[in-house]
Order: C-alpha cells, then sequence, then structure tokens
C-alpha cells in the first residue's frame, strides 16, 4: 500500500486531472444511458422531440444570454490574472447577468410575434432566463478547476450532478398527469438550477461582491468576435434538431437525437482531455515550442478515432439497448454524425493555439461558414432524403470548418503547421472512409465484430506511446 501511494503522489497533475475528468464523463455518460431507455418508453417519440427542442433552443440563445464568457476569454483570464482569478470570475458573472437581463427583456417583448416559431411556451422562456442567469457560475467553476487541474472537488460535483438531475428528471416524468416532456424539462432543469445556484453563492463570497469593470473591457473585446463563432458553433450542432422538427415531425428529432446520445461518446472523451490539453498548449505556445504539441495531441486523436470506429460500429447494438424499435433508423444517422464530431474536435487542437494569441476573429470566419452551409444543405436534402440527410450534411460542415480552422491557425502561427498534419489526414480519411461505408455493413455482424476486434488490438499494441502522452502534459495551471 505505502509504494502504491508514492506511486500515486509521483503521477503528475495533470495526468491525474485527466483521468478524474474521464471517470467522471463515463460516470455521467454511464447514468445517461441507463436513463435515456427509460426516457424513450416513458415518452412517446413526439414528447421526447419536443424535450430536444427546447434543448436546442438552450443552446442556441445560451451563447448569446451568456455570451460566450465561460469559453476560451475564462482561461485566457486565468492566464493573465493569475492572482486575481476570484475577483475576475465574479467580474464575469455580473457581465453575464447584465447581458442575459437585457436579452430577455428584449425576447419578450418580442415573444408574441415569435412564439408559434420557437414552439415553446412563455413559461418555459422564463425557464430558460433562470437558467441563463445562474449557469454562468457553474461553468466558470468547472472551467477554473479543470485549468487549475484541481480534480476532486469537480469529480464529485460532476457525479452528484449527473445522478441528481436525471433521478429528478424521471420523478417528475413519473409522477405527473400533466405533459410528460414538460414535466421531463422542468424536472431535470430544476434539478440544474439547485446546483448552479451553490456555485453562484460561491463564487460571489469568493469575489467578495467585487466586480473589476476594466476586466469587462477585454472580455467584450475578446467576445464581441467570437459572439459570431460560438453561435455558429452551436447553430450547427443544434440546427439539424430544429429544423428536422419543422421540416418532418417531432418524432423524427426524437430519432436524430437519439443518435446524437449514442455519438457523444467521442465528444466526451476529447472534452476530459482537452482540459489538461489547454493549459499545456498556452505553456509551449508562449515559448513557442510546438512540436512537443503534436507529440501529445496526435496520440490523443488517434485514441480518439479509435473511439469513434468503435461507436459507429457497435450503433446498432447500442440503439437496441438505448430505445425501442421504433427508433431503430436513427442507426443509419449515426456515423455520419460521429464523424462529424471528429471533425469537431479539430476545432479544439487548432482553436487552442489561436485563443492563446487572442486572434479570434480567424475562428469566427470557420463557424459562420460551416454554419450557414449546413442550413442550406439541410433545406435542400431534408426534403428529399429525410432526418438522415442531416447527418451528412452535419459531416460535410464540419470538414469543412475543421479546414478553415487549420488555416486560421497556420494564419496565426505565421505559416508553421504545428501538428503533424500528414498523421491527421490520415485519420480523417479513415473517419470519413468508415462514416461513409459503415451504413453498407450493418447486416453483417460478424464483419463489424472484425473490425471492431481489429481497432482493440491496434489500441493494445500502441497502448504505452497512448499511456505515455498523458505524462507529457506537466503544463503549470
Amino acid at each position: 500500500m505505502i509504494r502504491i501511494r508514492k506511486k500515486v503522489k509521483r503521477i503528475p497533475q495533470s495526468v491525474k486531472s485527466s483521468a478524474a475528468l474521464i471517470v467522471a464523463q463515463i460516470v455521467s455518460m454511464g447514468i445517461s444511458y441507463i436513463t435515456v431507455p427509460l426516457f424513450t418508453r416513458l415518452l412517446t417519440p413526439e414528447e421526447y422531440g419536443q424535450v430536444n427542442v427546447f434543448t436546442s433552443w438552450v443552446s442556441v440563445l445560451g451563447i448569446i444570454a451568456m455570451f460566450g464568457l465561460a469559453n476560451g476569454v475564462f482561461s485566457v483570464g486565468m492566464a493573465d490574472y493569475p492572482d486575481k482569478r476570484d475577483e475576475y470570475a465574479f467580474s464575469m458573472l455580473v457581465l453575464s447577468n447584465i447581458i442575459t437581463i437585457v436579452v430577455f427583456i428584449f425576447l419578450f417583448g418580442l415573444y408574441p410575434f415569435i412564439k408559434d416559431w420557437m414552439r415553446l411556451d412563455w413559461k418555459l422562456i422564463a425557464l430558460m432566463s433562470t437558467i441563463f442567469l445562474f449557469q454562468p457560475a457553474y461553468n466558470f467553476w468547472t472551467t477554473r478547476q479543470r485549468y487549475e487541474l484541481k480534480y476532486k472537488a469537480l469529480l464529485a460535483t460532476s457525479i452528484i450532478s449527473a445522478i441528481l438531475t436525471p433521478t429528478v428528471a424521471l420523478i417528475s416524468v413519473i409522477s405527473t398527469n400533466g405533459s410528460r416532456a414538460t414535466a421531463r424539462i422542468w424536472g431535470m432543469e430544476g434539478a440544474h438550477i439547485a446546483v448552479y445556484v451553490v456555485f453562484y453563492i460561491l463564487l460571489t463570497v469568493k469575489g467578495r461582491g467585487k466586480v473589476e469593470k476594466k476586466y469587462w473591457k477585454g472580455a467584450l473585446l475578446f467576445n464581441l468576435p467570437l459572439l459570431p463563432h460560438y453561435l455558429s458553433a452551436y447553430i450547427l450542432s443544434s440546427s439539424d434538431r430544429l429544423m428536422i422538427s419543422h421540416m418532418i415531425s417531432d418524432s423524427a428529432t426524437a430519432f436524430y437525437s437519439v443518435a446524437n446520445s449514442v455519438a457523444a461518446v467521442a465528444a466526451v472523451m476529447w472534452s476530459a482531455v482537452q482540459a489538461s490539453l489547454v493549459p499545456y498548449t498556452y505553456e509551449h505556445c508562449k515559448r513557442r515550442e510546438y512540436k512537443p504539441i503534436s507529440v501529445v495531441a496526435i496520440p490523443i486523436l488517434t485514441l480518439i478515432a479509435g473511439g469513434c470506429v468503435m461507436v459507429i460500429m457497435f450503433a446498432p447494438e447500442v440503439v437496441a439497448i438505448l430505445a425501442t424499435e421504433e427508433y431503430k433508423e436513427a442507426i443509419y444517422v449515426i456515423p455520419p454524425i460521429v464523424g462529424g464530431v471528429f471533425f469537431q474536435i479539430h476545432y479544439g487542437l487548432y482553436g487552442n493555439v489561436v485563443f492563446y494569441y487572442k486572434k479570434p476573429k480567424y475562428m469566427m470566419v470557420a463557424s459562420v461558414i460551416a454554419a450557414v452551409l449546413n442550413i442550406i444543405l439541410n433545406f435542400i436534402f431534408i426534403p428529399i432524403f429525410g432526418f438522415i440527410a442531416a447527418g451528412y450534411t452535419t459531416l460535410f460542415s464540419y470538414f469543412l470548418q475543421a479546414m478553415i480552422d487549420y488555416w486560421a491557425m497556420c494564419k496565426t502561427v505565421n505559416g508553421e503547421t504545428v501538428y503533424n498534419m500528414k498523421l491527421i489526414g490520415a485519420l480523417s480519411l479513415g473517419i470519413i472512409i468508415v462514416a461513409l461505408g459503415s451504413n453498407l455493413i450493418y447486416d453483417y455482424a460478424l464483419f463489424r465484430y472484425g473490425i471492431i476486434a481489429v481497432t482493440l488490438i491496434i489500441a493494445v499494441i500502441f497502448r504505452e506511446k497512448i499511456i505515455g502522452m498523458f505524462k507529457l502534459m506537466r503544463a503549470k495551471s
């Protein structure tokens, strides 16, 4: 036991942090996958689709109402003001609240004219505004914990939240005599708000209620050109469901949403390691040492690519577990959605470098072009091919965004590639082939299992290299 404790103490803090985040994400995802089959059986496809329409609006409006202040600019603030992080966090919280109040005064004024288009009751709009008032506190706290590689409190909070919110939502759905979709929304978001309030109070106390307006100017100037970028990114990820709901039905949105739940595995893998990769990237960008960034990032991307292949190959089995037979069509949209997630991850690789050098306007170009293209392609192809077309339009849009993001990074660092693009190109080509061809082999289980076996064998062969990448991430918080 003593030897084990000594070995644990010698493990770099970045490795512990990443491992803890992965555990938290696995627990959260595990609980989510346990509850998804319950909700798909308790709610009709139409009701399940209504819930996802609400969450889509939360994603789109949240970026305006909260101004994306918990994203790149907050990490930059952690780096720029290491001795004033409490004051910085509280100042950002107050700024976010002011923006939220202004946005929702405007939204409620327009509500009589847009209620049919939004397809949301005014009470749900009020719930949304409450979420946006308190959620930034939790976002700021989690971003700071990840930046500082403090994993214990973050791990505990993530697990408690992962258990609490779906439990309250299930109780709400089971006990209601009214709309089960509404009960699901209020139960889930009510539990979220309860958690957010705790951190709102914590940030207020630690910040001593002191607002430094000098931080506001820097954050506003940094995020103003990024607002179209963040909004476009959310539109790209959420517009599919909104457009499917309007152009086909809420039931089709439910099928697409189940597929998104399956594809989320790849995104979760990335978010866990990205927390440690950000400070590592910033530290080496400061010294203009780009090779170590690539040495760490390529194995991570390879690991995620392998995970994407596994998710795609297991799609029929996962959907059978998560939902009833009527959701079977969701299987065929999983491959392009997972492929899109893989190219979405490229944004993190290139964006980390661009954000360090404070050139966010370049990222905006990629996001806006990709979002507009996705909407245009959806208008053309969803009426022809149904909701499955949205998966392929999203894959193409994220691929284009990744190419422009790469251009933005090269422009930022005066033409240097930073990463080994030959390997990234090979991984990307492999994912495209799998995403486009997997639907042809879903009826051949033995062939799919063979691909899964080969993927696992490759992972075992390169396990030392994969483990070693975490040992390199020793960046200072």
